[in-house]
């Protein structure tokens, strides 16, 4: 015998059976999230550049003047952003480590111990034959010396950094101590990091 419909069964049925109800909202919704999550449109990296500072900084003015150069001077690119790293002595050498080894971020400025250890270790693009970063440098007789290192995998030394005390602009967006500019290696974009590291060096070279 059927279980007649009224008020009654129905209110008998929701004290009881509530929970799954709930339960189907809060999985449909999980669901939806999900998808949107993964079809969600992501920029490539060739339309990319991301400045990983591993110190201190206004990370409102460095995404401010990230978005003026966007605007102004590579309007090609989708996302450009800058991005300040955990500093403690605990946490702050592990995310790094592993941003690197996940080639996330493009071009970073961190302190000479982490500048130099992965340098020794290959993580760095070679910046000497860029001409039009260096010539930035020659021009003014600033030396870059202190920016070269030995890759210990290769043996060869290399310009793998620019030492941010000849970049005096610096001084108002961040605080590095004794730092420096490297592009990541594996940053799968060159071209257009490369040219953001030019202008970023050319706009922070003036006080």
């Amino acid at each position: 015998m059927k279980t007649p419909v009224n008020k009654q069964t129905l209110r008998q049925h929701l004290t009881y059976s509530w929970w799954k109800y709930a339960l189907l909202i809060i999985l449909g919704t999980l669901l939806v999230n999900l998808y949107f999550t993964v079809t969600a449109y992501r920029s490539p990296e060739s339309k990319k550049v991301s400045l990983y500072i591993y110190g201190y900084g206004n990370e409102a003015e460095l995404n401010a003047y990230m978005a003026r150069v966007q605007e102004e001077q590579m309007p090609d690119m989708e996302e450009m952003n800058a991005l300040l790293l955990a500093t403690d002595a605990t946490y702050g050498p592990m995310q790094l480590s592993t941003y690197v080894a996940a080639g996330e971020g493009d071009v970073y400025l961190l302190p000479r111990d982490q500048f130099v250890s992965l340098a020794t270790s290959g993580a760095w693009l070679p910046l000497e034959e860029e001409e039009e970063l260096t010539s930035l440098f020659t021009e003014r007789d600033i030396s870059l010396q202190s920016g070269w290192r030995r890759d210990s995998d290769t043996g060869e030394s290399h310009l793998f950094g620019i030492p941010i005390a000849k970049l005096p602009g610096l001084e108002k967006l961040t605080m590095v101590e004794n730092g420096y500019l490297a592009v990541l290696v594996t940053n799968g974009n060159d071209d257009n990091v490369l040219q953001f590291l030019k202008i970023f060096c050319e706009d922070m070279l003036q006080e």
